[in-house]
């Protein structure tokens, strides 16, 4: 029993690469069902493949679905409706802090209470009682309940004094409590607020920069180093670099040149290394600025006003807002569809404002994405992929995924086992003796199950091929002498001791087997018949078979393959895989694959034969001459001559010595006592299988068919 143990990805473990080995045999088992290398491709491209080894190669169709389901992940993740909450928390800090402060100048006894302070201007604070303390009365610091200290001022027992400064206290409450409640217009009106607590304005200072380092970051990535301070210098400097863009950008639409150059050279540094040209600086901005307008179409009409009226109160420069406006209308005609991205994000989980520009970014980028792998699955090339993008939104294993379908067509192109014809790839002859040689490791696995169809000839005597047995010497007998055998058959009779003394009877000497040349025709039947049940692939791949088998083991020999329905064409070995020749329909011409068959063999010596795969009896056949060189080329469909010309050819091969073994994929009782005739009448050897058992007998028929032993 196997224990296996599962954990979580943390992005330290490795994907198991393929190799061009692995590639190959999943591309020679589905070759021989489909025969299209690029349906192929297309196949393993878009679906990944199962090795024989137990691994599977993720497709694009994989990662696809990886990334959309993190798209989904986070739209049902993240709630919009909390961007503004922290700056609410904010606000509410800096406006507590700011009343305290105002509080203590009035009442500095009050400073620093839990409860909200009242209001000076009510009826009851002129009746209520002055809170007292220990330390009233007592020259030095008073003390508040909070702790806090406060020096005596000057005007403190001027009545005058206190009335200015009520006057002024009134004025501020006054002001704070009339706020607006949504973020933009409590920032507007903040900014023209004199707040009286330093540490309020500075905390309100601090707010207002952040939101404008964020706003400006999220339209150009690279500025974090100079908008460190969002000083009234660099604003002028962003100002600047704005309108340059946007002449830049102008120029482009009135069909001019830019100065893109000069414009990186005086700029470059606020944006990210590698852009090289307008177009690049363009799809950088689309994409940073999108962020923001991704936001405001996913957010609700109250929060896209609420949004909008932040950007503006943060931003009260009038010529900084228009060149902001006339960049995003620049853009927007520049590259159309910008900015139109809406999503429903639904979540629970709260965000901030930076974190859901992220998220904006993170969605458009996986939307981009998207497009990329819909167009790599539909070209089947995957070098347009962008693996560290893959990476960053999907992880550390999508990027290896991704980065391995990149290298598949390189590595079988590197590995010899293919190469490009045109746009399109082709087998190179490595590959499809490879795939031959997996047709006939499949085929012959089989027989080691069940060995259908051997039948084993044991004749020894000359030959050319040494066998691992042994005999005695007779005169006459080639000297494939056995060193070890002779000797020790010498020690056995003489006893041990030097020198060894031999005779011609201790002699042995290895036994042969002599190899036939075979010349062999397959006639593959593709008619309509043979199309359903897999009866023609079947076919192809027991040619495949044939292919290797005689390529690797009989280079001597000679094989051609016959494909025929009404017409007939002879095929050169690798285009078995192709299927652009395969026309179908019409009538099964026999006869006249039969004649071919014939012509191809009467220029071979040794044994010749015929494996014919079909399905059915001939329906049509092509008139002749009375002598062969006039034969006449017309065909006539369902002809009530059909069977007996075929007849006719079967002789004309007796004749010539050529054995026909029939493989009869049906077993109707026309074709059975058709195939039983022409059986007779050559003395050929008919076989009726399935397409699970074609392979099996014509292979093993053919292999004992190659060795005669020699007594």
């Amino acid at each position: 029993m196997h224990l296996f143990r599962y954990t979580r990805w943390d992005g330290t473990q490795n994907v198991d690469p393929f190799t061009a080995e692995d590639l190959m045999q999943h591309i020679a088992e589905d070759m021989l069902e489909d025969g299209d290398l690029r349906n192929t491709l297309r196949r393993m491209m878009q679906h990944g493949a199962e090795f024989s080894s137990g691994r599977r190669m993720m497709g694009l169709q994989d990662l696809l679905d990886r990334l959309r389901q993190a798209r989904e992940r986070n739209l049902d993740r993240f709630n919009l409706g909390s961007v503004f909450d922290d700056i609410q928390e904010r606000l509410e800090n800096l406006l507590k802090t700011e009343r305290e402060g105002i509080q203590r100048r009035l009442d500095p006894n009050m400073a620093g209470a839990d409860q909200p302070p009242s209001d000076p201007t009510s009826p009851n604070a002129e009746n209520a009682a002055p809170a007292t303390s220990d330390t009233e009365g007592k020259p030095g610091a008073e003390q508040s309940e909070a702790g806090t200290p406060r020096p005596n001022l000057p005007g403190d027992n001027d009545p005058m004094f206190r009335d200015i400064m009520e006057k002024m206290v009134r004025q501020r409450l006054e002001q704070l409590d009339h706020l607006p409640a949504d973020v933009g217009g409590r920032i507007r009106d903040l900014r023209e607020y004199d707040f009286m607590e330093p540490e309020a304005r500075q905390q309100f200072e601090e707010l207002l920069q952040m939101l404008q380092q964020q706003m400006m970051q999220s339209y150009f990535q690279g500025l974090q180093q100079s908008l460190q301070q969002m000083t009234p210098e660099s604003m002028q400097q962003m100002r600047q670099m704005i309108h340059d863009l946007n002449q830049m950008m102008e120029a482009r639409k009135n069909g001019e040149d830019p100065d893109f150059e000069n414009f990186m050279k005086k700029w470059g540094q606020n944006f990210p290394d590698g852009i090289k040209d307008l177009d690049q600086l363009l799809d950088h901005l689309q994409q940073q600025m999108g962020q923001m307008q991704s936001l405001l179409n996913s957010m609700s009409p109250e929060m896209r006003q609420q949004l909008e009226d932040m950007v503006d109160s943060i931003f009260q420069d009038q010529q900084f807002q228009q060149e902001m406006a006339n960049l995003g209308r620049n853009l927007q005609q520049l590259r159309p569809g910008f900015g139109q991205q809406e999503y429903d994000v639904n979540g629970d989980e709260p965000v901030s404002l930076q974190e859901a520009m992220k998220l904006m970014g993170d969605l458009n980028s996986m939307g981009e994405l998207e497009q990329e792998l819909l167009q790599s699955i539909r070209s089947n090339n995957t070098s347009d992929i962008d693996t560290d993008e893959v990476g960053r939104l999907l992880g550390e294993e999508a990027r290896q995924m991704a980065e391995q379908l990149q290298q598949m067509t390189r590595m079988l192109e590197e590995a010899g086992l293919i190469q490009r014809r045109g746009k399109d790839w082709e087998l190179t002859p490595r590959a499809i003796r490879k795939i031959g040689e997996r047709a006939l490791q499949d085929i012959f696995g089989r027989m080691a199950q069940n060995s259908i169809g051997d039948h084993a000839l044991d004749r020894r005597g000359f030959g050319v091929e040494r066998l691992d047995e042994t005999k005695p010497y007779v005169f006459g007998d080639q000297f494939f002498i056995d060193s070890q055998r002779s000797v020790l058959n010498s020690l056995l009779r003489e006893g041990p001791g030097t020198p060894v003394k031999m005779k011609i009877d201790d002699f042995e000497v290895y036994r042969t087997e002599t190899l036939t040349q075979c010349s062999t025709v397959i006639m593959l039947d593709m008619s309509y018949s043979m199309m359903q049940g897999g009866r023609f692939q079947a076919g192809r791949k027991v040619a495949m078979a044939l292919d290797s088998l005689i390529r690797s083991k009989f280079p001597k020999d000679n094989l051609w393959v016959v494909a025929f329905s009404y017409f007939v064409l002879t095929l050169r070995p690798e285009m078995l895989l192709d299927s652009y020749w395969v026309e179908y329909g019409g009538g099964t011409n026999v006869q006249e694959a039969l004649r071919q068959a014939r012509l191809l063999l009467s220029k071979c010596s040794g044994t010749k034969q015929i494996i014919l795969i079909t399905d059915g009896q001939p329906t049509t056949f092509t008139s002749a001459a009375q002598t062969e060189d006039s034969w006449e080329r017309s065909a006539f469909r369902r002809a009530p001559r059909a069977m007996e010309e075929t007849l006719r050819e079967v002789v004309r091969c007796t004749k010539d010595k050529i054995t026909i073994n029939t493989f009869m994929m049906e077993r109707q009782r026309g074709s059975s006592e058709f195939v039983r005739t022409m059986a007779r009448l050559n003395q050929g050897r008919a076989f009726f299988a399935s397409p699970d058992e074609i392979g099996e007998y014509i292979l093993l028929d053919y292999v004992n068919n190659k060795r005669r032993m020699v007594r």
